[in-house]
């Protein structure tokens, strides 16, 4: 058993070691593809237009078919190696209901039993909605668009009527007018008269 454990993880790290190797060679080619394009392009740019060059430049897009067959093998084989490890992961999870059945204690009568309480619950909520809904339901679906609009147009005066009582209750604010003291004239004597009087008066005589 623990050998074929050790198979299995074996396979499945030699499958995407796979993977990665031809999709780097892919890769690889890839860049060849582009070097041989951009060593045409130079030699059509510095070069005159003899057979010469006309013969390089047909060797030059052989080459490039010939890669891109490459390429297209090599894709099929990363194709071959993903669908290869899809099969080996469903294989597994297959097996892994199988056993998630064989576990289970779940018989068909007590599957027949619950659809049945189900179906009783179901049947009694949409009884219990209903009566709710009709309890909350306040006629609203009744109302015409004339009485909807006679509605607003009371509440519009409404609104108006309290906006000019508000502004009525509001007190005036009465703005209070202070006059400046009138200067009053004293000559020197009874300036010198009147304290002579106070400082008296602080003496107590």
């Amino acid at each position: 058993m623990l050998s074929s454990c050790w198979k299995r993880k074996e396979q499945k790290q030699s499958i995407s070691t796979y993977i990665n190797d031809m999709k780097n060679l892919d890769h690889t080619l890839d860049l060849m593809i582009n070097r041989v394009q951009q060593d045409m392009i130079n030699i059509t740019k510095n070069q005159k237009p003899t057979k010469h060059l006309a013969r390089r430049r047909l060797m030059y897009k052989k080459h490039i078919q010939n890669i891109e067959n490459r390429r297209n093998n090599v894709l099929a084989r990363i194709l071959q190696l993903e669908n290869l490890h899809l099969n080996e992961m469903q294989v597994q999870s297959l097996q892994s209901v199988a056993q998630a059945h064989r576990q289970s204690k779940l018989q068909t009568e007590d599957v027949e039993d619950l659809l049945d309480k189900l179906e009783t619950f179901k049947d009694d909520f949409e009884e219990i909605n209903n009566t709710l809904t009709r309890d909350l339901d306040f006629e609203t679906l009744d109302i015409s668009e004339e009485e909807l609009m006679k509605e607003l147009e009371d509440c519009i005066n409404e609104k108006e009527e309290l906006s000019v009582k508000t502004k009525r209750s509001e007190p005036e604010q009465v703005e209070l007018v202070v006059f400046p003291e009138v200067p009053v004239n004293e000559n020197k004597k009874d300036v010198w008269q009147r304290k002579f009087i106070e400082k008296v008066r602080t003496m107590g005589v």
